[in-house]
Order: structure tokens, then sequence, then C-alpha cells
């Protein structure tokens, strides 16, 4: 099932998209660091780590890593980066 799921999104156009929202996630998270401090009205942490590891799964799955065991495909799913890439957007640009 695992591997059904993430071979779904392991194509070359799904891997650039991976690879252009990673870099723009990142790009954004620097530039508007001040959302991100922690200081009172700022997010909570653990939405903070699920955009890194988001980021960090973009990144893996748009660099073209193949990854060979299913519970490292569970972790590293894209479609998990792609629900922190577009939470954290919304977050940073509507919020």
């Amino acid at each position: 099932m695992i591997d059904r799921l993430y071979q779904l999104v392991n194509k070359g156009s799904y891997r650039a998209l991976s690879l252009i929202l990673a870099i723009v996630l990142m790009v954004s998270i620097f530039l508007n660091a001040k959302k991100f401090a922690l200081e009172l009205g700022g997010p909570s942490p653990l939405f903070t780590l699920f955009l890194i590891w988001g980021t960090s799964t973009l990144w893996i799955h748009g660099m073209g890593l193949e990854i060979r065991k299913d519970r490292w495909k569970a972790v590293f799913n894209p479609l998990i980066g792609y629900c922190a890439a577009i939470g954290g957007l919304f977050y940073i640009y509507f919020i």
C-alpha cells in the first residue's frame, strides 16, 4: 500500500514540483523568520517542526533520491510534504 502511494507521485513532474516547493518554502521561512520566532502569537513548535519535516521531505523527493525501504517511504512521503508546504505558505502569506 505504501509503495503504491509513493509511486503515485514518483514521476518527473512531481519531482520538479517538489523541488520548486522546497525552494519556495525554504526562502519564505528564511525571509519571514520573525513569524517563526518563539514570541507570543507565533506558531506552535509542532507546526514549525512539521514545516521542517515537510521541507526535508520535499528536498529528498525533489533531488531524486531513491528510497528503497517501505518504512522510509512512509516517513518521507511527498504527499505529507505537499500538505506541509501548502499549510506553511498559507500561514506565512495569509495569516
